[in-house]
């Protein structure tokens, strides 16, 4: 592969040159089981903290019980932020602000990963608190060119807006004088953001939320990818492949686009409220717009793959998964060479401190990999936490594979040490 400065200062590598090669030759071939690949940036100490803090996320019913004493506690302001921060924030989080995450950015840049900066404190719901929001977010597409060690960022709309504003507009409610208002500061804010990141070579990925909420949420991405996705893909949109309309959304994409000189930015994910919109699908007796077997789900987003690599001329794919038959699948779609470019039109991605043998052994073999890195202060970021490990518990196998990984690192380690 062409080669790319690694700076003596940070020993980061510098992905922005990576991405302007237009032709790297074909990855090396993609191997999930390299233990020592995948957790070479890992002492034993955090091999250890990892197994530990996994054996108990492995009860959903700890965690939920966990979370609500954690909420409590911090609520009644008990002692417990440097805990947290010990344990599960250490697995999960880079930071609780953007400078300490930077050197969980180099530690991963040093493995050819890249990252998605994502501020993970959930929002307050006033004009103040959204501003606060895109504020942070501004500031860092601003460290991202500045440092040039990260060029990937997340944007949760609910974070710059309204939820009760989403909701009304997806089910087809008209706005009130003031809400529509608001309204139009959340696409102000999400404009101003995704114009930073044009102009600084930053990449912004809108996440995906609940079904009642998605509708204007899916209008606002496509909106900005007309303004600012001329070049290359801005801004993405996310769509979770659990939801059972989500091909025919791509389909319908895809048609809305046939004649705009537009690079789509579609990323991929099986979905993070398979539980909650199944129980409010039950609470409000209508059809679950989510797939009722796992099986369904795997097959749309493999689908969603094939659908995209077929348009890889109008667009640009991150794949967000944690799924290994999808992720090799992808890789060997690649390596087959009839992906042009499939540094900058392909990106596979995962969360930090999930799945790092899919991560490293990606960037490893010459992929474009990265890490989604949540940071935010202790007692903001807990909401989020807290749903990050219910997550991790309710993805079938996810917990179990992820310990006995790191068993078998344990033990490789111990019989060469």
């Amino acid at each position: 592969m062409t080669s790319v400065e690694i700076t003596q200062e940070s020993n980061s590598f510098d992905f922005v040159a990576m991405q302007q090669i237009t032709n790297p030759q074909l990855p090396k071939r993609f191997d999930a089981a390299n233990l020592q690949v995948a957790f070479s940036t890992k002492t034993d100490k955090e091999l250890k903290l990892a197994h530990w803090l996994l054996s108990i996320l492995k009860h959903p019913m700890l965690v939920k019980a966990g979370g609500l004493v954690t909420v409590w506690a911090l609520k009644v302001h008990l002692p417990i932020k440097a805990l947290i921060r010990k344990t599960i924030y250490r697995l999960f989080c880079g930071g609780e602000t953007a400078q300490e995450a930077l050197q969980v950015v180099q530690k991963l840049a040093s493995a050819r990963v890249q990252t998605v900066l994502d501020y993970a404190a959930e929002a307050q719901e006033t004009e103040e608190g959204f501003d606060k929001v895109r504020n942070e977010i501004l500031r860092n597409i601003s460290l991202a060119n500045q440092t040039k060690s990260f060029s990937y960022i997340s944007v949760k709309l609910t974070g710059i807006g309204h939820k009760h504003i989403f909701q009304k507009l997806t089910e087809g409610e008209p706005l009130s004088h003031t809400e529509n208002a608001a309204f139009i500061r959340t696409e102000v804010r999400l404009d101003a953001i995704c114009k930073a990141a044009a102009e600084a070579g930053v990449t912004v990925y809108i996440d995906a939320e609940e079904t009642w909420l998605q509708d204007p949420m899916d209008s606002l991405a496509e909106g900005m990818m007309r303004r600012y996705n001329t070049k290359r893909a801005v801004v993405f949109n996310t769509l979770q492949m659990y939801r059972n309309d989500r091909i025919e959304y791509l389909h319908d994409c895809l048609k809305r686009f046939t004649n705009e000189q537009v690079i789509l930015g579609i990323k991929l994910v099986r979905g993070a409220y398979l539980e909650k919109e199944q129980q409010r699908a039950a609470k409000y007796d209508y059809l679950s717009p989510v797939f009722a077997q796992k099986e369904d789900t795997d097959r749309s987003f493999n689908h969603a793959i094939d659908i995209c690599l077929e348009n890889l001329d109008r667009l640009e794919l991150c794949c967000a998964t944690h799924n290994e038959f999808s992720t090799t699948y992808l890789t060997r779609r690649i390596q087959k060479g009839e992906i042009k470019d499939h540094y900058k039109r392909i990106h596979f991605s995962q969360l930090y401190g999930m799945s790092d043998n899919l991560t490293y052994n990606l960037a490893d073999a010459g992929f474009n990999a990265s890490k989604y890195l949540p940071y935010g202060d202790v007692a903001t970021a807990v909401p989020y936490l807290i749903r990050r490990a219910e997550e991790n518990t309710s993805i079938a196998g996810q917990t179990g594979r992820e310990l006995y990984l790191l068993e078998q690192e344990m033990q490789r380690r111990s019989l060469v040490s």
